[in-house]
């Protein structure tokens, strides 16, 4: 459990609903091109109907502002598809140390699961602690060019290192240092505006209503569970 669990959810029941078509979209989707058990291509990209009208805020504003676009890496995720992700990292986690493990002995590798949660929600089925995807609260955004090419922003999405906590560049004063800094403050800021929440360990995660939310904003209780 993160420090964020312990905060009551109070669902407000708002739905669930498809992204418009004109944002960008990373394709194939990464994760369903992994094999991650979606019912079908129509159930991807969705999010809280709430978070959808504040991310086209988003993508209207960064427009108006910059030669930026919002690229959108990942939505919502049902409970079966982040089990299956985070089953995948653990057992890459393993590999790269010549481990062999099954998923059913994870708690034998308690350093590689601590990293492994440090990146991945644990796939909880309690309704008290959903991993934040599977709200439909949470998302992962790059920024790119008109023709949707992911901006370098020092790490990729989902690369479980140290380089991918949001500040990691903050201080290292060479040039391409300095630019990726930059371009992760200017999307934290633009996001943070329209009150989403920064994941602390990754620059590309952001929500809007889950615990993490409620937590950052020093809220009484999330208003998104597992849907």
């Amino acid at each position: 459990m993160k420090i964020w669990n312990n905060i009551p959810i109070k669902d407000n029941g708002d739905k669930l609903i498809a992204i418009p078509s004109y944002f960008k979209f990373l394709d194939p989707h990464p994760y369903y091109h992994l094999g991650a058990p979606y019912k079908d291509k129509t159930s991807i990209w969705k999010l809280r109907e709430e978070v959808v009208n504040r991310l086209v805020k988003v993508n209207d504003y960064l427009i108006s502002k910059s030669s930026f676009y919002l690229l959108i890496y990942d939505t919502w995720r049902p409970l079966e598809v982040q089990e299956f992700m985070f089953k995948r990292a653990f057992l890459l986690e393993c590999k790269k140390s010549d481990i062999v493990a099954s998923y059913e002995n994870i708690k034998s590798y308690p350093s590689i699961l601590k990293k492994v949660e440090k990146f991945w929600a644990y796939p909880s089925y309690d309704s008290m602690c959903p991993p934040p995807h599977s709200t439909g609260g949470a998302l992962d955004v790059c920024l790119s060019d008109k023709d949707g090419n992911i901006i370098e922003m020092g790490s990729t999405v989902d690369q479980m290192d140290e380089t991918s906590n949001p500040y990691f560049y903050a201080n290292i004063k060479n040039e391409e240092a300095i630019i990726w800094n930059n371009r992760r403050n200017f999307l934290s800021e633009i996001m943070t505006k329209f009150g989403f929440a920064q994941h602390p360990n990754e620059w590309w995660h952001f929500s809007y209503g889950d615990q993490l939310w409620a937590w950052k904003n020093k809220k009484e209780n999330a208003i998104y569970g597992k849907i």
